[in-house]
């Protein structure tokens, strides 16, 4: 088996994030979300906004150097940070994480993404993300009501539902979505 790096993602990962964006979605979300949405996914949008986004997490990187590395909690609050996770060279993953955008926060950091592409599930990408991503803060997150695999990876890390649930309509159609918060 190939071993799995994890890092911080650059400006020059854009294509290969936007790639397991949409190559994730269609092979976790077929079947449980509308197709209509998977159908909207623009890989070369979705490749700009990756770019513009990891641009400025590199400018806040840039003006932290020379100060103490950020920890965890210490994120600001607008964009997140971005990880990938790297096999035989390839983006095979990423996720990404920031300050809680729940008001009030029910944790100080919330993941707002993770993906990896189905043919590397099982090898530690997943858990090296996590763990990258979030360390072993209390944090929360929002996931698809109906992705049993996502709920089960998350509950092994100590997540479980605290009730809150939401119909995310950002999409245009209703996506039913729980918290899961680790303590």
């Amino acid at each position: 088996m190939t071993a799995v790096a994890v890092r911080r993602a650059v400006p020059a990962d854009a294509a290969a994030i936007a790639r397991v964006h949409v190559r994730g979605w269609h092979e976790a979300y077929t079947g449980r979300m509308p197709q209509s949405i998977l159908d909207r996914l623009d890989l070369d949008r979705l490749t700009r906004v990756r770019r513009e986004l990891l641009g400025h997490e590199q400018r806040l990187d840039e003006r932290e150097l020379g100060a103490a590395r950020p920890n965890h909690t210490e994120r600001t609050h607008d964009l997140g940070r971005t990880w990938v996770a790297v096999t035989a060279g390839s983006i095979v993953g990423f996720a990404v994480s920031g300050s809680s955008r729940d008001d009030p926060p029910v944790a100080p950091v919330e993941l707002y993404a993770i993906y990896v592409l189905a043919a590397h599930h099982g090898t530690g990408a997943g858990q090296a993300l996590l763990d990258a991503a979030l360390g072993d803060e209390s944090a929360s997150l929002w996931v698809l009501a109906d992705n049993p695999r996502a709920r089960a990876f998350y509950a092994r890390n100590g997540f479980r539902p605290d009730g809150a649930e939401k119909d995310d309509t950002s999409w245009g159609e209703s996506i039913s979505e729980v918290r899961l918060v680790r303590e």
